[in-house]
């Protein structure tokens, strides 16, 4: 059964994948057509240029980082209810804080040397700053935090005029690092 629910979680995360990846492809193809579109003058093709290069890319990245943290969030909850629903869960946190106790008391998870979760803890943060604030990291109560994580990050999140966004190696990291920890979490129980 554990291998059946490992495969779904994967199958369903490729998904949102492949959904990222198509409609990326459709913003390259469209960029092309209006390149080479001789019915299109060149203000419409640098505005058009921006718009299927930065803007759109930058708005399916932070959607399909949304969809990938509900897909997180619905696993977390399966597997505790899967567990019994012990009662460990920190209803005063959010995401995966939440479920801190579950996996350090009850499945005995070390996370402080746990790579996949510090990473998806950090996302968390940038999600809220996302979620709260339009991504603008001057309206956020912890925008030191949030600004060290973009700092500290490698590559994966940016700051661009008071606004936060994730990286394709972003959102590649943050797709390896819930389809590695949700597979542990599975397997655990």
């Amino acid at each position: 059964m554990k291998k059946i629910r490992v495969a779904t979680m994967h199958h369903n995360l490729n998904q949102i994948t492949g959904f990222h990846n198509h409609v990326h492809g459709f913003f390259n193809d469209n960029l092309k057509k209006s390149g080479d579109s001789e019915e299109i003058d060149n203000n419409q093709k640098n505005w058009l240029k921006q718009e299927y290069s930065v803007h759109l890319p930058n708005q399916l990245r932070k959607s399909v980082f949304l969809m990938m943290f509900g897909h997180l969030e619905e696993n977390l909850c399966l597997t505790w209810m899967q567990a019994g629903k012990p009662d460990c869960l920190d209803h005063k946190q959010n995401g995966i804080k939440k479920y801190k106790k579950f996996f350090t008391e009850h499945l005995n998870f070390e996370l402080q040397n746990d790579s996949a979760y510090q990473y998806i803890v950090n996302c968390q943060v940038i999600r809220n700053s996302i979620i709260h604030s339009a991504g603008r990291v001057s309206l956020m109560k912890n925008q030191d935090k949030v600004k060290s994580i973009i700092e500290n990050s490698a590559g994966c999140f940016e700051e661009n005029i008071d606004r936060v966004s994730i990286t394709n190696d972003g959102i590649s990291k943050f797709q390896k690092c819930v389809a590695t920890f949700t597979e542990k979490v599975t397997v655990a129980i």
